[in-house]
């Protein structure tokens, strides 16, 4: 029923728009396999494209789209688009990728329905991923708001710009969540259906044509609503979460129940689960051409990770892009170091779940534990097993026993991204990570988990056609040792 109310809502909006000569249509026909030897299709071909290829290996797809576009006005733009996905030998055999309405408005749009976004600084081919706003799952259908890009502020004279977005969604998962909860031996102890998704962001940047300037803001997600279900204690315990007004109005900030030390409902302390990163980032022009920028990505949870009571976790980078004209053989290249080992130290509040003498000598409040992307109510921050943040955390997919949360969540990693063109149609896509992980604070791993992921892909353009093919490996203990060859065909068209 809701595929069918987004389709109908897209194609009612654009008839009404359609009788003038100022309506763009046009499509894309794309089909992908990916072959090779291993429990999954290698590491780098299958992150960070909103899991479009499926993580099981063999795997293939057929993909077609319809983009619209009209100029109601001169500063009134509306624009659509409907992406139907048929897989084989993948977790959804066919789907709705993309379905969505954009009404903009000068540098402002509304926008309804599901849509493939980028993280707004993290580049979408080269980076490991945003922390908190990523590109590595399915995208969630949700109402927002926004700028387009970034927005020079008026009287600024150019020297301040604001890129910002806010919106209410709902994971679309609900089935996958609580199937995995049944699978024999995944040893699954709770799982949420319905959740309410929120977020938002807001970044500052100075003028990026000057030498030096500066970006800097936050960016925050939440669940919250739904029912969760849990046997923690033994029995089926069934929790539901309010999506009122209220409740809409209480996910916008991580605030929570005055009455906690009272209050057993422990979830409570914060209504929803809440994460976030803090990013401060320094950009150099060399010259016209030219541009570096450095910077970190705080990971938070909560009010641990703001204040940075957990060290040196985050996303720690540096970017290089090339904006000359013409062939480049190095367009752009990033390097990037991922941390979430400390988390706020192993521990959190005075709990008796903690043995003596630990218990007994905790004298002040302790905020640790933060367990990134697991919550005690909602279970994972994923969406149909993968992760939405950073895909260095192996996603819950990845759990050969259907275990739905992030097993090995305690990481360091390096990340490596370059790309450029050969020739005029000839351009080559080169990524390496190489990760190690400890479990978590709860489950530590008994044995070091780790993984060198790799991938080489080459792309050809001509005309409306597109070929690309490439090669993927993955060693070690995470993915096990997988080989992947990939071939890509891809066709713009246009219809009116």
């Amino acid at each position: 029923m809701r595929r069918h109310l987004c389709i109908s809502f897209i194609l009612c909006s654009l008839a009404m728009s359609y009788a003038e000569a100022q309506t763009q249509v046009d499509y894309d026909l794309t089909t992908e396999a990916a072959v090779g030897s291993g429990d999954f299709t290698a590491y780098q071909l299958a992150t960070n494209r909103h899991h479009v290829l499926a993580t099981r290996p063999n795997t293939a797809y057929l993909r077609g789209a319809v983009n619209a576009e009209h100029q109601l006005a001169e500063d009134w733009k509306l624009t659509g688009a409907v992406d139907v996905v048929a897989s084989v030998h993948a977790d959804h055999k066919a789907y709705l990728q993309q379905c969505f309405v954009n009404l903009s408005w000068r540098n402002f749009f509304l926008e309804a329905g599901a849509r493939e976004l980028q993280p707004v600084l993290r580049d979408p081919l080269l980076s490991s991923g945003a922390v908190a706003k990523g590109n590595n799952a399915k995208p969630v259908p949700q109402v927002h708001v926004g700028t387009n890009g970034f927005w020079t502020v008026p009287y600024t004279k150019g020297w301040l710009q604001i890129n910002a977005d806010f919106g209410y969604g709902k994971l679309m998962d609900s089935d996958y969540r609580e199937k995995q909860f049944y699978r024999e031996g995944s040893g699954n102890i709770r799982y949420a259906t319905g959740a309410m998704y929120h977020q938002k962001h807001l970044y500052f940047r100075t003028n990026p044509e000057k030498a030096i300037f500066i970006t800097a803001g936050i960016e925050h997600v939440a669940l919250f609503g739904g029912t969760g279900y849990s046997t923690e204690t033994g029995v089926m315990e069934v929790k539901k979460k309010p999506t009122n007004l209220k409740a809409f109005w209480k996910a916008i900030l991580p605030t929570g129940d005055k009455n906690y030390y009272e209050n057993e409902a422990l979830e409570d302390w914060v209504y929803g689960n809440h994460l976030g990163s803090m990013t401060i980032q320094l950009g150099w022009n060399i010259n016209k051409d030219h541009q570096v920028q450095a910077y970190v990505d705080d990971i938070f949870e909560d009010g641990s990770g703001m204040r940075k009571g957990n060290g040196w976790d985050g996303l720690w980078g540096i970017e290089y892009k090339n904006k000359a004209e013409g062939r480049q053989y190095v367009r752009g290249a990033v390097v990037e170091y991922l941390q979430t080992t400390n988390q706020s130290g192993p521990l959190h509040w005075d709990s008796g779940d903690y043995p003596e003498p630990i218990r007994s000598q905790i004298t002040e409040l302790v905020t640790g534990n933060d367990n990134y992307y697991n919550h005690m109510l909602y279970g994972a921050y994923d969406h149909y097993g993968m992760a939405q943040g950073n895909a260095l955390l192996a996603s819950p997919i990845y759990n050969k026993d259907g275990f739905a949360e992030f097993r090995d969540n305690r990481v360091k990693a390096w990340h490596v991204g370059v790309n450029g063109e050969i020739t005029d149609h000839l351009s080559y896509l080169v990524k390496g990570s190489y990760r190690e992980g400890w479990g978590t604070y709860a489950i530590p791993l008994s044995e070091k988990h780790h993984s060198f992921d790799a991938m080489l892909q080459g792309i050809y353009v001509t005309g409306p056609w597109q070929f690309s093919a490439a090669y993927a490996f993955d060693k070690g203990n995470i993915y096990g040792d997988c080989n992947t060859f990939n071939i890509k065909i891809g066709y713009h068209g246009k219809i009116l």
